[in-house]
């Protein structure tokens, strides 16, 4: 908190400070902060002079993929954290959302890959990867976000294959209940055993 100069009728102003942008990115993330996410898709609303609203964070969120060359054309939000039971995207703008990050043409996309949990380790993986041969396999080998609401979940990330290639995945799984999320987890683990033998 930082103290500002007094106001006009002599009471002293207190300004609160936000951690770094990163920082609570990594959070958001790690927890599925869908607080955070909202009030992050206003930040970029009012970083690209859109409206301070649900609709002006949707808009805003969905150009910023679009700049990154994401296809967004299947894209359906009514919020930034997902929530809505109206919200719809696809496999392939979650892929394509990571494939940027991985790739060579979008390098300011990056640090999104850091912020992913791994798997077997962090954030909403910590306790997810450790029940299988295949799961513990793919541990610190995979990273990746969860997504979860009832009967609905995904997974979208990368994973380090065993012959040292990245690959990205995004997975949906709809009216699967609790074995929808087993069955993308078994599947991304899987992931991790491609790649070229000799």
């Amino acid at each position: 908190v930082t103290v500002l100069p007094s106001a006009a009728d002599g009471r002293e102003i207190a300004a609160v400070q936000s951690p770094p942008l990163m920082q609570r990115l990594r959070e958001m993330m790690n927890f599925s902060d869908n607080v955070m996410a909202e009030s992050t898709g206003r930040e970029v609303a009012a970083a690209t002079g859109h409206p301070h609203s649900f609709a002006g964070a949707v808009s805003a969120v969905l150009g910023a993929l679009a700049d990154a060359g994401i296809d967004t054309d299947a894209a359906h939000l009514v919020d930034s954290s997902g929530l809505s039971v109206d919200d719809r995207l696809t496999a392939e703008t979650l892929d394509g959302v990571v494939n940027a990050a991985a790739g060579d043409d979008h390098a300011r996309l990056r640090p999104l890959l850091d912020l992913l949990p791994s798997a077997g380790g962090s954030g909403a993986l910590s306790n997810r990867y450790l029940h299988t041969a295949a799961g513990r396999d793919a541990a610190g080998y995979l990273r990746a976000k969860t997504g979860s609401l009832t009967g609905t979940n995904s997974l979208a990330g990368i994973v380090t294959d065993s012959s040292g290639r990245v690959l990205t995945f995004a997975l949906l799984s709809n009216e699967a209940g609790p074995t929808g999320r087993t069955a993308l987890d078994a599947f991304a683990a899987t992931l991790r055993t491609c790649g070229c033998r000799t």
